[in-house]
């Protein structure tokens, strides 16, 4: 039987690769990178050939038993090279764990991730979407 890695068992499917992993009571924190090929640009759709820069984001995971999981993703600032386009720049996502203006994971946000929510408030404080808990 072949062994898994952090990859398989955390994002199965999912184009990152992991390059850290602290464990601490009650708390997992995960550095990865995303390995996905470049993105397309989501006014023109042209594929971005230059990187502008990276940068790391943070997001809720669902739990890992009953630890809560927090991914560090870096990603990826392209360059949209198309003169026609109103966009200059443009950060990819990688599909099955980042969206744009999420603070979780899209996979938490599937789930639910069970946290109580406020019936007064529109927005849980812990950044879930609105379909959380």
């Amino acid at each position: 039987m072949a062994s898994k890695t952090v990859e398989d068992v955390l994002f199965p499917g999912i184009d990152v690769r992991v390059e850290d992993v602290s464990d601490s009571p009650g708390i997992l924190v995960v550095e990865a990178v995303s390995t996905a090929r470049p993105g397309r640009c989501p006014n023109c759709r042209k594929q971005a050939r230059r990187v502008h820069s990276t940068y790391q984001r943070t997001l809720d995971e669902r739990p890992l038993g009953s630890r809560r999981v927090i991914v560090r993703l870096r990603l990826r600032r392209y360059f949209c090279d198309r003169r026609s386009c109103s966009r200059t720049t443009f950060v990819e996502q990688v599909p099955g764990l980042s969206a744009r203006y999420r603070r979780s994971s899209t996979g938490l946000a599937g789930a639910g991730c069970g946290r109580s929510r406020s019936s007064s408030a529109a927005v849980p404080p812990h950044g879930c979407a609105v379909g959380c808990g």
